[in-house]
């Protein structure tokens, strides 16, 4: 199985299922504010784990009018389909 905590891991499978958690910083000790999100991911040529990582946080962003800068990805997981 890929190692998919490292960010530089290709995706070799065609589809993927995905889901993160995902906050406004900067987090404090403590409970944050933070959402769960989910999706789905046709694989693209030369696309790495950090890369998919990097559309999803770009897309919750534009989706939520939230500067990129702000957001912090708390948890992600990731499964062959």
């Amino acid at each position: 199985m890929p190692d998919y905590s490292n960010p530089a891991t290709p995706l070799t499978a065609h589809k993927y299922g995905w889901s993160i958690t995902i906050g406004r910083g900067p987090l404090r000790y403590g409970n944050n504010p933070t959402q769960d999100c989910t999706g789905a991911y046709t694989t693209q040529p030369g696309a790495t784990v950090g890369s998919l990582l990097a559309g999803i946080t770009t897309w919750y962003a534009r989706e939520n009018s939230i500067p990129i800068d702000d957001l912090v990805l708390v948890r992600y997981s990731l499964r062959e389909k």
